[in-house]
């Protein structure tokens, strides 16, 4: 099956996942929050309706039976395998990570990086493809009121998000204007073609 790319912009999808809804006590104070980290994951699967081998397509059902063509290209090995019948089990997992970078800590630069395999020759079809991205942001303001926070990323760009996780809520409760947050994001997507 085609490698489906993830979204580019994951820097926004990683701070969405934070927010600020809690206020910080006296003893919020004097530690330091522990590190966090939050994963979600979706699944679809959709049946194959028919296959093409000279077209190099199938036709797919998707679970609210919607018919949709792919047509696959020669990229695509191990298409001989595939019958009616077979089910496309599709699964994105987005994972974030946040960690408080020590005041004395060297900044850190961005770091991306990626990943993909594809199944072995004479297997059934099947993908996978992850990527990562390690993000180092400041805290400029908490609106506890709001449950927002304002953050300035690595190359400057300023954004506000919400926080939609507990354990997200819990991390930001000690978290101070001029804090520096490691945010680490993780997300993937399988495509694999059972039987």
């Amino acid at each position: 099956m085609p490698i489906l790319r993830p979204s580019l912009a994951l820097a926004p999808l990683a701070l969405a996942v934070l927010a600020l809804p809690v206020p910080a006590g006296p003893a919020a104070a004097q530690r330091p929050p522990a590190p966090a980290a939050v994963s979600r994951s979706a699944e679809a699967v959709s049946v194959i309706e028919a296959v093409d081998q000279r077209e190099r397509s199938v036709i797919l059902r998707s679970e609210d039976g919607t018919l949709t063509t792919l047509f696959l290209g020669q990229r695509v090995r191990n298409l001989p395998q595939v019958k009616a019948g077979d089910r496309v089990v599709t699964r994105v997992t987005q994972s974030v990570a946040v960690a408080l970078t020590p005041p004395d800590a060297p900044g850190l630069p961005p770091v991306a990086g990626e990943g993909a395999a594809v199944a072995p020759p004479g297997a059934l079809p099947g993908a996978t493809y992850v990527r990562s991205l390690r993000l180092p942001v400041t805290v400029n303001a908490v609106d506890r009121r709001n449950n927002a926070v304002t953050v300035t990323g690595p190359q400057g760009q300023t954004q506000t998000v919400s926080l939609r996780d507990q354990k997200m809520r819990d991390f930001a409760r000690r978290l101070r204007p001029g804090d520096r947050v490691q945010v680490t994001i993780v997300e993937g997507i399988s495509i694999e073609v059972v039987p």
